[in-house]
This record gives C-alpha cells, sequence and structure tokens, in this order.
C-alpha cells in the first residue's frame, strides 16, 4: 500500500467503520479492499506464501477433477462411507 493511500485509508476508516456493516467487510477495508475475499487472498499470500501455493494447486487439482470427484462423492453418499476415488494429477513443470 503507498503512503498517500495508507494515509487516506487511515482518516477516512473510522468514519466508514461508523457507518459500515461490522467484521469482515471492516477488514477487507482495512486491507484497501472492498471485495472480502480479495482481502482474505491478499492475506493469505502474504502470511503464508508456501501455504497460497499450496492452497491453489489444491483447488486447481479440484477444478480439473471436478466430475470425478463430484461422482465419487455421490458413490459414498449412496454406499453411506467414504469412497476412494481415481482423479488426474498433472505431471509438474520442468
Amino acid at each position: 500500500m503507498t503512503a498517500p493511500h495508507f494515509l487516506m485509508v487511515s482518516m477516512l476508516f473510522p468514519l466508514v467503520a461508523a457507518l459500515a456493516p461490522g467484521g469482515t467487510y471492516l477488514a477487507a477495508l482495512a486491507m484497501g479492499q472492498i471485495d472480502r475475499w480479495q482481502a482474505g487472498s491478499a492475506l493469505m499470500r502474504e502470511g503464508s506464501p508456501e501455504g497460497w501455493r499450496e492452497f491453489v494447486a489444491g483447488a486447481n487439482l479440484a477444478r480439473a477433477n471436478s466430475d470425478a470427484l463430484r461422482a465419487c462423492r455421490e458413490v459414498a453418499a449412496k454406499a453411506g462411507k467414504e469412497q476412494k476415488c481415481v482423479i488426474a494429477v498433472p505431471a509438474p513443470a520442468r
């Protein structure tokens, strides 16, 4: 965050805090964001870069295998117990 941006946010924050809903909305505003999802992801990236990379890799793996995972969840629900699933894991880039 640049110095002018920080000063603007720090001066406006008390006013906005008095008028806006609390909790996560205020946390996002304190981060200089309006979108809570963007503010949260920025906090995670800064707080643990390696953890963020693992989170993104897991999300990408789940997205790439969404059909297989959905089918496996359905089988598990019908069986009433955990199931083993086959997914595709891409080779790491060289």
